[in-house]
């Protein structure tokens, strides 16, 4: 679990990295984060990655998002929610203390986690490939670091 420093302090972003064992577990757990005292309160932004994802690495969570999420099924939005008197994005000052929460499924779908589409991962052996001649390739700098290869 992390919460992102960038996001309003870490107040506002929770992102939750979770191993499925069944189904239903993804959302479950985007609830559960949403009603402990640190995301009940001011959290915006709860998402939940597969343990594959790094949810520390903001490049990691939006891969994630990008590939894993389908918005009109995987997202879930709570209305009238516990906030703070700080939240800017609420006006009047009245309305202050109530904000909403979007709880975002960015894993795989879990019915189909065993053949999930291999699109979106780069075959260990291209990778190792284009990283053993990234120079003669004509790129500058150590070729990038990739978390999510396929074997």
């Amino acid at each position: 679990m992390y919460a992102h420093p960038a996001a309003a302090g870490g107040f506002a972003m929770t992102v939750v990295s979770l191993e499925q064992p069944y189904a239903g577990h993804a959302p479950q757990v985007l609830t559960l984060a949403a009603q402990v005292p640190g995301g009940a309160y001011f959290s915006k932004w709860i998402i939940a990655v597969d343990e594959d994802v790094d949810p520390s690495n903001i490049n990691q969570v939006l891969w994630a998002m990008s590939t894993r999420c389908n918005p009109a099924e995987d997202i879930d939005i709570l209305r009238q929610t516990w906030s703070t008197w700080l939240d800017p994005t609420q006006n009047l000052p009245d309305e202050r203390p109530y904000g909403s929460k979007a709880l975002i499924n960015a894993c795989m779908e879990h019915r189909y986690i065993r053949e999930f589409s291999k699109r979106t991962k780069v075959r260990r052996s291209v990778y190792e490939s284009v990283a053993a001649r990234w120079e003669h390739l004509g790129f500058a700098g150590a070729p990038p670091k990739l978390w999510s290869l396929q074997d």
